[in-house]
């Protein structure tokens, strides 16, 4: 498949695909240093180890030894093959993948954020001139036009070949962005039909898919939000998070509650804070989403038992990013009431006092675990440390995981020194993947500089002598200075997408992350040192396979001619190493 694909396409595509985006899109990344870290996607961890740097384009796991480029990326992370990663990729830009068959000149078509844009002012100009039910709908919910506009509600009317009379020319992009549904004759109709339209943003701001809300009782389902597309993936996206970053330089606080509806209504009121799930639980993710905009989180949920289960599971996924100072805390609404309705019974004053007087998590975790037990008892106590273990085991070792240690070890009258040996009774297991070593050899500290900093190839072209590595024993590391040579712009995620069809593709992606221990002021130095002492060591060989030619039968005229120029070359390739 990789060959259908011109080479001149995919270099293009990497060129124009941003990792840190790409990756911050799906794993929320925070900067440290000249790089961005996270919790590594591909295996459990509770200390960020996955590292993407923007200069290389590349990434890697220190944890689990994970690397590569974007393309490795979407490949590992959603499971595709080579040829789907790079549709993947390239429909994120609005590129058309060339393949066989087709002209091999780039075609582009609109990128999807920017036609979804163009679905979203459609939506909205429906609204405004024919959309007098659903207008009727949000003022009998008391959302005035102010809001509506903030938040780009539109209306999807009752056909079911709308949008694809309207933009005739972009069924691709519908279909591609599930605003059609495909049947299994190939006929397609709107997905949306008779709904209020809600625009989902990402963090950036750009439109990713839409919400749904039936305006008649009889319609169901009540929502409908866009199904999974290359830029939407419903369980790593929040529903007015775009707007609360947008509104507010300095964010206290961030309200997490379950409906669009919700979000709206609470702005309305003048309540700015608040996101949404689409439809799904909290996540690790989402936390730690949030935690890159507030220190402070705040759960709303009903106050029956279906809102105690979600509340319990956003505790859970709360867990690991406590003892980075995380303070979260949670509402239980009276019975019968969401948040929109109870701040138009009660008004801003009151909701946000709500707000403020939020249980904290601590108590709600130590409250949830000692229903029920009797801690005055031995047999208590003794279930009451078992059932707070696999708890405390899902959180990194810091402040806050010992102050709740210390609050068990007050009900339960045991030593905390002695709950900690509890737990670490209970995580004898290691890793399955590990690193493995790399020996040390010049060949491959230089393979190892050369593609973490091919610019060093440009810096020293002139001091490297490529026609002494013509031997097969140096034949990659040729290779690989002379792709730098040809493409001086080339960065670690090009040089190494150059080898992904041959064997050495994954080594590649190994020197690229490892830590070959030479300094940064080093790097050229040695870089050139080495070079000349393979140089030199390539053209020894090649002198004394002659020598013993000459010795056993003889050479040729050209042979010995050649002999006699690296005899007198011999001593000039200094050797440094």
């Amino acid at each position: 498949m990789l060959g259908l694909i011109p080479r001149p396409f995919i270099d293009e595509l990497l060129n124009r695909t941003d990792i840190v985006e790409l990756i911050d899109g799906y794993i929320p990344l925070k900067k440290q240093g000249s790089s961005f870290i996270a919790c590594c996607p591909f295996h459990t961890e509770k200390t960020p180890s996955f590292n993407v740097i923007s200069k290389k384009q590349f990434y890697h796991c220190f944890g689990c030894g994970e690397s590569g480029n974007a393309i490795s990326f979407t490949m590992n992370y959603l499971h595709q093959s080579f040829s789907d990663a790079v549709e993947t990729l390239a429909s994120r830009l609005g590129m058309q993948v060339p393949r066989e068959g087709r002209t091999t000149k780039q075609q582009q078509s609109t990128s999807l954020y920017q036609f979804l844009d163009r679905v979203s002012q459609f939506y909205q100009h429906t609204l405004r001139t024919s959309g007098a039910t659903a207008i009727a709908y949000l003022k009998q919910r008391q959302i005035n036009g102010e809001v509506a506009k903030q938040y780009q509600l539109g209306y999807a009317p009752a056909g079911w070949q709308l949008l694809e009379t309207h933009f005739k020319h972009n069924k691709h992009e519908l279909i591609a962005t599930g605003m059609l549904i495909t049947q299994d004759n190939g006929r397609t109709y709107d997905r949306y039909r008779q709904r209020i339209m809600f625009p989902i943003h990402d963090r950036h701001g750009r439109i990713i898919g839409f919400g749904g809300r039936a305006i008649e009782s009889t319609q169901k389902p009540k929502y409908i939000n866009s199904p999974e597309t290359v830029i939407f993936q419903k369980n790593r996206e929040l529903y007015g998070l775009h707007h609360v970053i947008q509104k507010q330089h300095s964010i206290t606080n961030i309200l997490i509650v379950e409906g669009y509806l919700d979000v709206i209504a609470l702005a309305q009121h003048g309540v700015f804070n608040a996101v949404a799930t689409l439809g799904t639980a909290t996540s690790s993710y989402h936390i730690q989403l949030l935690s890159k905009h507030t220190k402070q989180l705040i759960f709303c949920f009903d106050g029956d038992e279906a809102g105690r289960q979600a509340a319990w599971r956003a505790l859970e996924s709360c867990l690991p990013h406590l003892n980075a100072g995380l303070d979260v805390g949670f509402i239980f609404l009276p019975e019968g009431h969401d948040p929109d309705s109870l701040i138009r019974l009660e008004g801003q004053e009151q909701f946000i006092q709500r707000i403020t007087n939020a249980i904290p998590l601590h108590r709600y975790f130590i409250e949830s675990l000692t229903t029920d037990i009797d801690t005055s008892k031995l047999a208590g106590k003794s279930q009451l440390v078992n059932k707070v273990k696999p708890f405390l085991l899902k959180m990194s070792e810091g402040p806050y995981q010992q102050l709740l240690i210390d609050e068990i070890a007050r009900l339960s009258r045991i030593e905390p020194h002695r709950i900690l040996q509890l737990m670490e009774e209970k995580t004898t297991h290691s890793m399955a993947k590990t690193n493995k070593s790399i020996t040390r050899s010049p060949v491959r500290i230089a393979i190892a500089i050369l593609l973490q900093h091919p610019e060093i190839v440009i810096e020293c072209a002139s001091q490297l002598p490529l026609q002494l590595l013509d031997t097969q024993r140096y034949r990659v590391l040729k290779e690989l200075l002379q792709q730098v040579t040809e493409n001086p712009d080339i960065n670690t995620a090009k040089l190494i997408e150059l080898w992904r069809d041959t064997t050495l593709f994954d080594a590649f992606t190994q020197l690229a992350s490892w830590e070959h221990l030479v300094p940064e002021s080093a790097l050229k130095k040695e870089f050139i040192d080495i070079v000349l002492f393979l140089a030199k060591q390539n053209q020894e060989d090649v002198i004394q396979q002659l020598l013993k030619k000459a010795h056993e039968q003889g050479l040729t005229e050209i042979e010995r001619l050649d002999l006699q120029t690296m005899l007198k070359e011999r001593h000039r390739i200094p050797n440094d190493k």
